[in-house]
C-alpha cells in the first residue's frame, strides 16, 4: 500500500489514536483535535509525559522526530492545523518503517490509514439528528478536486479580456482547506470563474460570506455545500478555459481575435447560468417523450398537411449543399439507417403540429428530392396560376425535367442548381461524369436522374425488391428513428436542447432562447428586425407596413460586422429591448438572464402590453430609430475608434454597440424624428464623450452593466434628454421601464 498524508483532521486524529493503540475519541467542538490524541502519539514514540498545551506538545513531538514546527502547524485557540498533524504523523510513520519491528510495514500502514473516529453523537441527543441528510465525514475528495482545479486554472495560458492571469503557478498540494490557504489561491484564479460579484478579502469570514453570495447560495448552508458548489464551478471554469485557449489557437489563422474569443467565453458562461436557472425551474419534472420509428411517408404527409414545421424561428436558416443532400438520398436507397429526428409535438386543440428540433437538413433534403417540400409546392401552385398552366403542379411531381423547361420559358430567372436549392426544388442524384463518385453497384443506373424519373425503378429494400417510390411514398420497411417530446414547458424545452448540446448538437444561447419563446410576436419581431429571419411576411406579417423603415436595421448591423451566424444581431436588439422594457435590477444578472426575464414576463402575463402587435411594432420602431441614429454618428466618425476591433476590419465590439443603441433608443421616445438631426449635430460632443468610455477590464456582469449605465447617462446628457422624462415615456408606451434601474447601476 502506498502511504499518503491524511486529507482531514478527523482522519489525522484517528491515525494518532491508532499509532498509540488507544481507543479513539471523536473530535471536539469546532472539529478540534483532543489532547488525548497527542498523548497517544507521544506514547507511540516513547514520550512518557508531554508538556501542557497542544501546540507545545506538538513542538515537543516534532523535536523528537526531527521535523519542522512553525506557525503553519498551529492556530489560535491552541489548535493544531492539519499541516501540523500530518508533519507529526508522517514523521512517526517514516521512523517506524525505517526501523525493525514485528509488524510488517504493509500491515502497519493498512492499520493506520484505515483508522476512523467514532460518531460524535451521544445517546439521548435530539432524535431529529437522525433525520439529517447523510454528509461525508470529511471534505477530502472535494478538497482534492478544488486543489487540482485551482492549479489547472493557474497554468500559464492566454486569458480573456479582463481576466488577470495567476501571478505564479500553483501546486495543488499548497491548496488546503484546513489552513485557509485555499482562499488566497482562489483569489489568484477568480477571474476565470466569472463570478457575479467581487470577493471580500478583508478577513476569512467576510471572504466566505462574499463567496457564498457570489456562488448563489444562501448564508448558513454549511461548508460542505459551499465547497461542493465551488468545486462544481471550478470544474466548469476549467472546461470553458480550455475552449477559450482552443479559440485563441485559431488567431493565427484569422478565425478568432482576443475580443471575439473573450465574447464567446462570456457567452458560454451566460448560457451555463441560464441552463441552471431553467433546470431549477423545471425541478426535475418528468418529460413526456416517445421513441418510435416513422416511415418517410409520414413526414411527407405531415408536410403536405402543413403540420410539419421545418423552420421554427430558432432553427438555422442554412440549407445543405446539394452534394450533401445527394449523399443522404444515396444512403437511404442503400438502406443505411439515419440518426434520430427530434420533434416537439404541439396540440392546439385543432391540429397536431410537429416542430423539428434536430433533423431539419435531413428532412429538407428528402422533401426536396421527391418534390414535396412545402415551400416549393406552394410556389409551384402560385406559378401555375400565374402562367395559366393548370397542369404545372402535376408536371412538377411526375416529370420534373419537363417542368424545368416550362419554368425556363416562363421565368427570366433560370433554374440553376443554386436557384433550385434556394427555392427547395428537386435535385438529381450525382452524375456519371464524376468518375468513381456517384451511386455504385445496384444504384449505378440511377446516376444523374431525378426522383420523378426513377420512382418506378426497383431496388433491394431490406433484402426485398421494391420500387423506389415505396421507400418515400408508402409505409416502407425503411424507417427513421423519431424522438417526440410532448406537452413540455419552456424550461423543459431548454433541458432538451441542453442535453443535445452536450451530445454534439450545439445551439447557442440565442438559438435556445428563440426556441423557448418563438411563439411570441415580440420574439418574431426581434428576429425579423435584426435580419436573422428574412421572410417578414411569413414570420412577422404585422411588421410589413413599417418594413420600409425597419429594413435599415439589418443593413446597419451587417455593416457593423454582425452577420447572420448564431443570431448575434437578434441578441443586440433583445439586449437593448430587455434593458429598456424590463423593470428589474440588472446588477449581478447576466445578459442572457435579463433577456429571458423579459420574454418570460411577456409569455406568462396575459395582459402584458408586449402581447399586442401594435406595441411590438412600436418597440421595433424605437429600436430601429436607435440603430439609425447610432449609424448617423458612425458615418460622421463620432464614436471612439476603440469601439471597433482593429484586427477584424473595424467590426464593432458588442458591448459598446449595445450601450450606444440603448441610449439612442431611449432618446428616440423623447426626441422623435428630431433625433436624426440632433445626432448629426452632436457628433463632435459624442466623439469627445465616447473617448472616455473605457471598456471594463473585468468580464463580470456587474461591471458591464455599470459601463452601459455610464454610456447611456452621458449620451442622454449630450443629446439634452432628461432621463426621468425618457423613463416616463417608456412606461407610458410599454407599461414598464428599465431605464431607471439601469442608471442606478
Amino acid at each position: 500500500m502506498e502511504y499518503s498524508s491524511a486529507r482531514s483532521k478527523a482522519a489525522a486524529t484517528a491515525r494518532m489514536y491508532a499509532l498509540g493503540g488507544i481507543h479513539p475519541e471523536p473530535l471536539g467542538p469546532g472539529s478540534k483535535e483532543k489532547r488525548s490524541a497527542l498523548d497517544a502519539l507521544g506514547r507511540f514514540l516513547g514520550i512518557e509525559q508531554l508538556v501542557p498545551g497542544k501546540a507545545e506538545a506538538g513542538r515537543v513531538i516534532a523535536e523528537r522526530l526531527g521535523v519542522p514546527w512553525g506557525e503553519a502547524c498551529f492556530s489560535v485557540g491552541d489548535t493544531i492545523t492539519l499541516i501540523g498533524l500530518n508533519r507529526l504523523i508522517d514523521g512517526a510513520v517514516l521512523e517506524y518503517v525505517n526501523s525493525p519491528r514485528e509488524e510488517s510495514p504493509l500491515d502497519f500502514m493498512t492499520r493506520v490509514m484505515s483508522a476512523r473516529l467514532p460518531d460524535r453523537r451521544e445517546p439521548g441527543e435530539n432524535a431529529a439528528r437522525e433525520q439529517e441528510p447523510t454528509v461525508p465525514e470529511d471534505l477530502s475528495e472535494i478538497e482534492e478536486n478544488i486543489a487540482e482545479l485551482i492549479a489547472q486554472l493557474a497554468d500559464t495560458a492566454p486569458t480573456p479580456i479582463g481576466v488577470d492571469p495567476a501571478p505564479t503557478a500553483i501546486d495543488a498540494e499548497s491548496v488546503r482547506i484546513d489552513d485557509g490557504s485555499w482562499r488566497e489561491r482562489l483569489v489568484d484564479v477568480k477571474g476565470w470563474l466569472h463570478l457575479s460579484s467581487d470577493l471580500d478579502v478583508s478577513d476569512p469570514h467576510a471572504f466566505d460570506m462574499s463567496l457564498t453570495a457570489a456562488l448563489g447560495l444562501e448564508a448558513g448552508e454549511g461548508e460542505y455545500t459551499l465547497f461542493a458548489r465551488l468545486a462544481e464551478l471550478l470544474d466548469r471554469a476549467t472546461a470553458l478555459r480550455d475552449e477559450f485557449v482552443a479559440r485563441m489557437g485559431e488567431t493565427s489563422e484569422g478565425a478568432e481575435t482576443l475580443a471575439t474569443a473573450t465574447q464567446a467565453w462570456v457567452s458560454a458562461w451566460e448560457e451555463a447560468e441560464v441552463e441552471e436557472e431553467e433546470e431549477a425551474e423545471s425541478e426535475g419534472v418528468p418529460i413526456n417523450a416517445d421513441a418510435d420509428t416513422w416511415p418517410i411517408s409520414d413526414f411527407v404527409q405531415h408536410a403536405e398537411d402543413n403540420e410539419l414545421n421545418l423552420s421554427p424561428s430558432y432553427q438555422r436558416a442554412d440549407v445543405w449543399p446539394t452534394g450533401d443532400a445527394q449523399l443522404l438520398i444515396e444512403s437511404i436507397l442503400r438502406g443505411i439507417p439515419l440518426p434520430s429526428v427530434i420533434i416537439l409535438q404541439d396540440d392546439d386543440g385543432v391540429t397536431t403540429n410537429y416542430e423539428v428540433v434536430d433533423g431539419k437538413q435531413r428532412l429538407t433534403s428528402i422533401l426536396r428530392f421527391i418534390g414535396a417540400h412545402p415551400r416549393a409546392t406552394a410556389l409551384v401552385a402560385e406559378k401555375a396560376s400565374l402562367w395559366d398552366e393548370p397542369g404545372a403542379e402535376a408536371l412538377f411531381r411526375t416529370d420534373y425535367p419537363k417542368f424545368k423547361k416550362l419554368w425556363n420559358t416562363k421565368e427570366s430567372e433560370k433554374l440553376t442548381a443554386q436557384v433550385e436549392r434556394r427555392l427547395y426544388f428537386p435535385f438529381a442524384l450525382r452524375r456519371p461524369n464524376r468518375g468513381p463518385l456517384g451511386p455504385q453497384g445496384s444504384l449505378a443506373h440511377l446516376k444523374g436522374k431525378y426522383y420523378s424519373e426513377i420512382r418506378e425503378e426497383t431496388i433491394p429494400v431490406q433484402g426485398l425488391p421494391k420500387k423506389i417510390k415505396s421507400v418515400f411514398e408508402q409505409t416502407s420497411a425503411y424507417k427513421v428513428p423519431v424522438i417526440t417530446y410532448k406537452k413540455v414547458t419552456p424550461a423543459q424545452v431548454h433541458e432538451v436542447f441542453s442535453l443535445y448540446n452536450k451530445q454534439g448538437k450545439h445551439l447557442n444561447a440565442e438559438e435556445i432562447r428563440n426556441a423557448l419563446y418563438h411563439e411570441l410576436d415580440l420574439m418574431k419581431a426581434l428576429l425579423v428586425t435584426a435580419g436573422d429571419a428574412e421572410d417578414v411576411e411569413a414570420v412577422a406579417p404585422f411588421l410589413v407596413d413599417v418594413w420600409d423603415d425597419l429594413s435599415s436595421t439589418p443593413k446597419t448591423l451587417d455593416g457593423y460586422g454582425f452577420d447572420r451566424v448564431g443570431y448575434k444581431r437578434t441578441k443586440i436588439l433583445s439586449w437593448t429591448a430587455a434593458t429598456l422594457l424590463l423593470d428589474d435590477e440588472v446588477q449581478g444578472r447576466s445578459t442572457a438572464s435579463h433577456i429571458n426575464a423579459l420574454l418570460k414576463r411577456v409569455q406568462e402575463t396575459a395582459g402584458d402590453r408586449l402581447r399586442s402587435t401594435d406595441r411590438v411594432k412600436f418597440a421595433m420602431t424605437m429600436l430601429d430609430q436607435g440603430v439609425d441614429a447610432h449609424a448617423i454618428v458612425e458615418a460622421n466618425g463620432g464614436w471612439a475608434p476603440t469601439f471597433r476591433n482593429a484586427q477584424s476590419k473595424g467590426k464593432w465590439q458588442e458591448l459598446q454597440l449595445v450601450a450606444g443603441v440603448i441610449g439612442m433608443s431611449a432618446a428616440s421616445l423623447v426626441l422623435g424624428d428630431d433625433l436624426r438631426a440632433l445626432s448629426d449635430d452632436a457628433t463632435p460632443a459624442i466623439l469627445e464623450a465616447s473617448s472616455g468610455w473605457k471598456r471594463p477590464t473585468s468580464a463580470q456582469s456587474k461591471d458591464q452593466w455599470e459601463f452601459i449605465a455610464k454610456v447611456v447617462r452621458e449620451l442622454l446628457e449630450v443629446l439634452d434628454v432628461d432621463p426621468v422624462t425618457a423613463d416616463v415615456r417608456i412606461k407610458q408606451q410599454f407599461g414598464e421601464s428599465g431605464l431607471a434601474a439601469l442608471l442606478r447601476a
